[in-house]
């Protein structure tokens, strides 16, 4: 990983960044609690409440299913740290990091969109580097002053083990989120708590009809394969972006039929 020394503007970068972070986190948010040395302490990777999933503070993956499923995994990465945000109710900014030349290629995040997602665009700082060297510096470093931090990982070979857990370090000691998009071909060792296997699904049709008689969008769906959890077995859920949380929904067989008659029951006059 690369390092400030190790770039001429580097310094004068880092403190850029920094003082970026500064003038959108209140002072007391910047401070850690007296005899922690901001270490907090460790949470479970993946928390159901109801019906609704959450994360926990450290370093989680979202990977696509397949190439066009990446607009997916993007707005399930940031519905998700939206949620926690929220949940946290965290003063902390947003900076989102990307290497210029080795990032997914649907384009720079969208600030309606985002704003859509539960992302206030003015929290966001979004940082463009020339290498993935210097995205994971940025994020590693963005996490160290106590932002929240949301990255793409490209193909390159430097998003390895060794910084994964950097990353993962860093975030959990000053209890925040790393959530990092990984390209869908390139899955090699990670230190995450959790990686996900992201797809489309169709919405549910709403009730009203436009003048064409076609039924309205309803909300996102998505299939989430949890392929890695740390300290538990793999799961698969349906869940749905509803009321600024993402919902489990039923499985199919239940979802997708009456409750009664039984599929296998036979009619009363077929019975001995």
């Amino acid at each position: 990983m690369g390092s400030a020394s190790s770039r001429p503007d580097g310094p004068a970068q880092l403190e850029k960044l920094r003082a970026k972070i500064r003038d959108l986190m209140p002072a007391a948010a910047l401070t850690a609690a007296p005899g922690t040395d901001g270490v907090q302490a460790a949470s479970a990777p993946l928390e159901e409440t109801g019906s609704q999933l959450h994360l926990g503070a450290g370093l989680h993956e979202f990977c696509p299913q397949d190439y066009l499923d990446t607009p997916a995994a993007l707005a399930v990465q940031s519905g998700f740290m939206a949620q926690a945000l929220r949940r946290a109710h965290s003063p902390a900014p947003l900076l989102w990091v990307r290497a210029r030349n080795d990032s997914q290629d649907f384009g720079q995040p969208y600030p309606l969109g985002l704003k859509q997602w539960g992302l206030p665009p003015e929290r966001i700082i979004f940082a463009e580097t020339e290498t993935l060297a210097d995205a994971l510096w940025a994020m590693e470093d963005g996490l160290r002053a106590g932002a929240w931090v949301m990255g793409e990982a490209g193909t390159s070979s430097r998003y390895d083990l060794t910084a994964t857990k950097r990353l993962h370090m860093a975030a959990q000691a000053r209890g925040g989120l790393v959530l990092v998009l990984r390209h869908h071909a390139m899955i090699g060792a990670s230190a995450a708590l959790t990686r996900w296997r992201l797809s489309a699904r169709p919405s549910p049709a709403q009730d009203w009809r436009g003048a064409t008689g076609l039924p309205g969008l309803g909300s996102p769906r998505f299939r989430a394969h949890l392929e890695r959890v740390r300290g538990g077995p793999p799961r698969q859920f349906d869940i749905e972006w509803k009321h600024a949380a993402f919902h489990v929904l039923e499985p199919a067989p239940l979802a997708d039929r009456p409750a009664w008659p039984h599929p296998r029951s036979k009619p009363a006059r077929q019975r001995a």
